[in-house]
């Protein structure tokens, strides 16, 4: 989890996180969407996932896209890629967006392996621009266009009947 907070300044109270998610439960803020990834069988949260949207004009364009499934022995089972499949379908197909970008550390190469295979393409890198594990870190960006996101070459979304999870809005 160390490479899904890397500023001490953004640890918050409790108070506060839990303002932030019952705002989010109520839908007061259309630009924040945060989920936990739940494993289906046993309604053991995994991890968590979130759409932060952005737009120009009031016409929402676009998102960064968050994931973090911090149970480790839940690595590499395909639960990333079944979310960012369905995180992908909220954005393209319900939301209509234009582009959803992901940021990540140079050194997370699960995670830019993960948006490469799901399309995404490294637009940039930004030197030294976080701080953690007491040095500086390389961030790179990657983003993925509409006309890019091609739901009818992704691979289904039904479950399996082992390893199928859920997501829940919180």
């Amino acid at each position: 989890m160390r490479l899904a907070r890397s500023f001490p300044d953004h640890t918050i109270s409790r108070e506060a996180l839990e303002s932030r998610y019952e705002k989010a439960i109520k839908g007061d803020d259309f630009r924040q969407r945060y989920y936990i990834i739940e494993e289906k069988s046993s309604r053991k949260p995994i991890g968590w996932t979130s759409l932060d949207i952005h737009g120009w004009t009031r016409r929402a364009t676009g998102a960064d896209i968050g994931v973090a499934i911090g149970e480790k022995d839940r690595w590499k089972k395909g639960y990333g890629t079944e979310v960012v499949r369905l995180l992908l379908r909220e954005a393209f197909e319900q939301l209509n967006l234009h582009r959803v970008t992901w940021w990540t550390f140079a050194e997370n190469e699960a995670s830019l392996a993960l948006a490469k295979k799901m399309g995404f393409k490294e637009e940039g890198r930004t030197r030294d621009s976080v701080f953690f594990d007491n040095r500086y870190h390389d961030s790179v960006i990657l983003g993925l266009l509409r006309d890019e996101y091609d739901a009818s070459s992704k691979p289904s979304l039904s479950p399996r009947p082992k390893r199928s999870m859920r997501t829940k809005s919180s």
